[in-house]
């Protein structure tokens, strides 16, 4: 059977087929085994042998022109043999690769990894169906997410504009202070009666047209609608409150003013009679009394200032930590298939290989050991190899030597 078997090399992957193709076949297969695997170990045993007794002579005598001639007879003579024993281990690793091919195109067939399967076309229409329902969750992510941060625009840009426009009524509340102030602190027994009159007709009603610009930047993403909308409402909501306190204050210094006047007139009055010592000293007390309650005055206002900047800050702050809690709030998703998203890179332009490479060399190339980078780069390797015994053509730099490889014929 063996003999059958080995006849012709051009016949073994033929026999070996047809043997295979039958129980009967595939059981002389099996039982011829042992049989010529006892001839290949021999044939083995034998080559080995033969070959190390070459070895032997060469390392004690030397290479020679005889040996030479021997130990090419004798490759000869292992090709053959190697070729012989091939021919008895064929049968058995062809029919073990023909058993292993069916075992394979059965898993294969139903394979989700295999192109062309029915799993794998079902694999495919998932990923579809998981790409386009991520890509709908995206999308409405985004979108919610563009509501809830116009939505805190919105109300930070109205809390900024409550303070700006407070702001800015202090300013005008101030400024109408200080010229009452500066009305009062130039009376003299000539200018009472006029100071008198016009503190007495000094406006204590909110100006109908004061309606100031705010420099509270507006926010990206509001229209210019949105915000001037915002400025008005918050401008009509603080008008009641601005023009009571404005009434109250001008009005409660302007009385003050008033009724402090003749009583200055009379100490104006007995400095215009006394020495010119005693008029300094009755002056610099009425100028001293009313420093202090100038002073008075403004520390009364600084506190309401502080108290009403503590409760916009408090105001500010509660509306912010609100609008934290709704940004964290996400709404129950929709369904959504169990996914593993992966970025796959697609070089678009040849460069791109380049820019590939050298990132992987600076990440992990540069610091591989050479057998593993010989690997890496065997095919191109190769082709500078064919380059330089076909064309001449060499790599000129310190990092590569070109070592010629003589193989005797």
């Amino acid at each position: 059977m063996s003999t059958e078997v080995t006849t012709t090399s051009s016949s073994k992957a033929t026999t070996a087929l047809a043997i295979a193709s039958s129980a009967e076949n595939v059981g002389v297969i099996v039982r011829s085994t042992p049989e010529n695997y006892s001839k290949n170990q021999l044939s083995c045993d034998r080559c080995r042998m033969a070959g190390e007794r070459l070895l032997d002579e060469i390392r004690t005598n030397g290479m020679s022109d005889e040996l030479d001639q021997t130990v090419a007879k004798y490759l000869e003579k292992t090709r053959r043999t190697v070729k012989e024993m091939n021919g008895r281990r064929a049968p058995v690793t062809q029919l073990f690769d023909q058993v292993r091919k069916e075992f394979t195109a059965l898993e294969n067939d139903i394979d989700p990894t295999k192109t062309g399967t029915v799993p794998y076309q079902l694999q495919q229409l998932r990923n579809h169906y998981a790409a386009k329902k991520r890509e709908q969750e995206e999308a409405r992510r985004r979108a919610e997410e563009a509501h809830r941060l116009a939505e805190m625009a919105r109300s930070k840009y109205r809390t900024d504009c409550i303070e700006d426009y407070k702001a800015k009524f202090n300013d005008l509340l101030n400024t109408r202070v200080n010229e009452l102030t500066e009305l009062n602190s130039k009376v003299t027994l000539q200018t009472i009666k006029t100071v008198y009159d016009t503190v007495a007709a000094f406006a204590t009603e909110l100006p109908a047209d004061w309606r100031p610009s705010t420099s509270v930047r507006q926010p990206f993403n509001l229209t210019p609608e949105e915000s001037r909308k915002i400025r008005a409402e918050v401008m009509e909501s603080l008008l009641g409150q601005f023009s009571r306190q404005f009434r109250a204050e001008i009005g409660d210094y302007r009385q003050d003013i008033l009724d402090r006047l003749p009583s200055k007139k009379a100490e104006l009055e007995r400095a215009a009679k006394a020495n010119a010592a005693e008029a300094a000293r009755i002056k610099a007390e009425l100028a001293q009394r009313e420093a202090a309650e100038a002073a008075r005055k403004e520390a009364e206002r600084k506190e309401r200032e502080q108290e009403e900047a503590k409760k916009a800050e408090a105001i500010k702050a509660n509306t912010e930590a609100v609008d934290l809690f709704n940004l964290a709030q996400v709404s129950a998703p929709a369904y959504q298939p169990k996914t593993k998203v992966t970025k796959k890179i697609n070089v678009t332009a040849p460069s791109g290989y380049m820019q590939v490479l050298s990132m992987w060399w600076a990440k992990e190339g540069s610091s591989l050991p050479k057998q593993d980078l010989d690997r890496i780069f065997k095919k191109m390797i190769t082709f500078c190899e064919k380059l330089a015994n076909k064309e001449g053509e060499e790599i000129i730099d310190p990092g590569i030597e070109y070592i010629e490889d003589i193989k005797a014929q």
